[in-house]
């Protein structure tokens, strides 16, 4: 069974209190009852001190006797309290008990020994109520001896002790009452942000993904509860926007290629061609097939790369060695554009072999493309503080800097005309993010106005003792 968050501090709070109250309430009751065993037992030594003090003072038994009223004196105000004194034959000289308990014979104090706690006795009369007493020898003036028993009955001690735990048990009771409903209250009132949360946060949708979790009013507890709430809708807001835009310029992306192969198949249609041309538009609608291959392809790794799953194969790549085999896979295009390769590389990387290759391949593919004829391109590869760089620096014309943060966004060209989007996907530099994001690296751009650089930074692996 589920309980609310209210409930459940509401029942924390009042198991706390139920306990606190009833630690208190027993250690109260514990101190009481003590305090008044202390005092009656107290007065018990008292009153059978003085009254053996005053008993020596007599002459004999018959004194004992004649002045009985002077020894009741000193027990009388407390109806529980009775003295009971007999001679040595065990005849009773003294007998007030106005309770009308029993005193039972018990060992007695030596005349001449001091009255300590340890020398009170406990019985229980005929009703079941605890008596306590003590019983003491005094010797008179003649030299008889005589034996004084002083005790008091705790039946109402004992009825006040229950009186004390039934108000303890009242007490406790009603202070559960007011605990479950002051603590229902303001924790429901403490937990009224909690709530406003969880409000914005149900009309939170696809389409309202502006929408922020309140902070004005969130406690301290819950202050970075919500920011981080708003941090992760924001990261989806701009997620959105960013699937949103590569939906669109996915489709724009495949609706050329697609509407070139359905016009030119239409034209071909109307009338009848000869052979020639319909080998041309063969070749051409084979064009417009691998242009969309391509883009499904870098679409795919995108999303591959982007998997949990994705496994990185490193290994100690030699840079010369790669950077050379991949300027030679480019030397027929370098040659047909004019443009001269040149590799300057002294470092180790590990990394995977296929996706570095894929990088290098992808900037070096970006720099033909915007190369002047006659000019050189520069593959260098060095080893640093950190790792290793990989640069491609082609001269050129510069890009703006309004348009280096967004060069590594997906389907994004500096080019708004999309001139050139024949022979680019606009993915090329996404997946060169990608890549270097699974080795732990990244990329990075700085362009003037006649060079453009472009930098693959391979961190230091880092090696378990």
């Amino acid at each position: 069974m589920r309980h609310s968050l209210t409930a459940r501090l509401t029942i924390t709070f009042v198991v706390i209190t139920v306990t606190c109250f009833s630690v208190v309430g027993f250690l109260l009751f514990q101190a009481v009852s003590r305090r008044i065993y202390i005092h009656d037992q107290t007065n018990i030594m008292l009153d059978a001190r003085h009254l053996r003090r005053l008993a020596e003072e007599m002459a004999s038994p018959a004194d004992v006797v004649a002045h009985k009223d002077r020894l009741i004196a000193l027990v009388l105000g407390d109806n529980a309290e009775g003295l009971h004194v007999t001679d040595r034959d065990g005849h009773a000289l003294v007998d007030h008990v106005p309770m009308g308990y029993e005193l039972p014979a018990q060992p007695v104090v030596p005349a001449d020994q001091r009255i300590v706690p340890e020398s009170i006795r406990s019985w229980k009369d005929h009703d079941g109520n605890e008596i306590r007493g003590v019983a003491t020898a005094a010797t008179l003036q003649d030299g008889e001896s005589i034996t004084i028993t002083v005790a008091r009955s705790l039946a109402d001690r004992t009825a006040l002790l229950d009186k004390y735990r039934v108000d303890v048990a009242l007490s406790l009771f009603t202070g559960l009452l007011v605990a479950v409903l002051l603590s229902y209250l303001l924790v429901r009132r403490a937990l009224r942000p909690l709530r406003s949360m969880a409000e914005s946060a149900s009309a939170i949708t696809a389409q309202r993904l502006s929408t922020r979790m309140p902070l004005q009013d969130a406690p301290t507890e819950l202050l970075a509860l919500a920011a981080s709430l708003n941090d992760m809708l924001a990261r989806l807001e701009q997620g959105f926007a960013r699937v949103w835009q590569f939906t669109v310029d996915l489709a724009h992306d495949l609706r050329t290629p697609i509407g070139n192969l359905r016009g030119a198949s239409e034209v071909a249609l109307n009338r009848h061609r000869s052979t020639a041309e319909y080998e041309a538009l063969l070749g051409s609608n084979i064009e417009e097939c691998d242009r969309v291959s391509r883009t499904i392809e870098s679409v795919l790794f995108l999303a591959r790369a982007e998997s949990p799953q994705f496994a990185l194969q490193r290994v100690k790549l030699d840079t010369e060695q790669e950077l050379h085999r991949i300027a030679d896979y480019f030397e027929g295009l370098s040659s047909e554009a004019g443009v001269a390769i040149r590799v300057d590389a002294s470092a180790i990387v590990h990394a995977d072999r296929d996706l570095f290759r894929r990088a290098v391949n992808n900037l070096l593919s970006n720099a033909l493309r915007y190369t002047p004829s006659g000019q050189t391109i520069d593959l260098r590869a060095a080893n640093t503080e950190q790792g290793v760089d990989v640069i491609v620096e082609n001269p050129g014309q510069g890009i703006d800097p309004e348009h280096l943060d967004k060069l590594f966004d997906r389907f994004y060209r500096v080019d708004r005309s999309r001139s050139d989007s024949a022979n680019s996907t606009g993915l090329g530099l996404s997946i060169v993010k990608s890549i270097m994001e699974l080795h732990g690296g990244s990329v990075s751009v700085q362009s003037q106005a006649d060079c453009t650089r472009f930098t693959l930074h391979f961190p230091h692996i880092q090696r378990s003792v």
